[in-house]
């Protein structure tokens, strides 16, 4: 992929938010395949004009698991207006915690899926450590996890602020921008 390596040798992208910017690094050795997912998805613009739409705190309800999170979710909506299902890149490879080595350690960033191997672009920042969310965890019925694939290495403080957006309810009404990610 033309984003992976070639331009970009670090594997290091910046998410640009109307709060600040973020900088990730790829894991491509450790988690391939998730990896040229995002960015597939970042190369058909899937992230231009998004925003981080979902902060879930400890103090929220999450009466679907008994294994309670905190995550800044961003990126497209499943099934939102402006979300077309058609391009929607799935199946992938599974690419559990258990495979890759890889943990749900604070700032870590994964993709969110429903069913293992189902990917609709949405991503998310682990604020903390979310080992339920591992291979084995509890967050999942299925124990599989969810694809850790890069790590927050600047703007700890933007993540933090973004965290501190949380309202009563998961799907914040006043969205943080994400004008958009680029590689560095």
């Amino acid at each position: 992929m033309d984003l992976l390596n070639k331009n970009n040798k670090d594997n290091k992208y910046e998410i640009i938010t109307s709060l600040g910017n973020l900088e990730i690094e790829l894991f491509v050795q450790q988690a391939p395949k998730t990896c040229e997912n995002f960015l597939a998805y970042l190369q058909t613009g899937c992230y231009n004009s998004t925003s981080f739409f979902r902060i879930v705190t400890k103090k929220h309800p999450q009466l679907h698991s008994n294994a309670k999170i905190e995550v800044i979710q961003g990126g497209p909506k499943y099934g939102d207006n402006g979300h077309d299902p058609a391009r929607m890149l799935f199946p992938l490879p599974h690419e559990s915690t258990q495979q890759t080595g890889l943990k749900h350690v604070d700032g870590s960033l994964a993709m969110g899926r429903f069913s293992p191997g189902e990917s609709y672009g949405g991503f998310f920042f682990c604020i903390g450590d979310q080992p339920e969310l591992d291979y084995g965890g509890k967050r999942f019925g299925d124990g599989q996890g969810t694809a850790v694939f890069a790590q927050l290495r600047k703007g700890r403080s933007v993540l933090t602020q973004i965290f501190n957006c949380a309202e009563a309810n998961e799907h914040i009404e006043k969205e943080i921008s994400i004008q958009c990610i680029r590689p560095l």
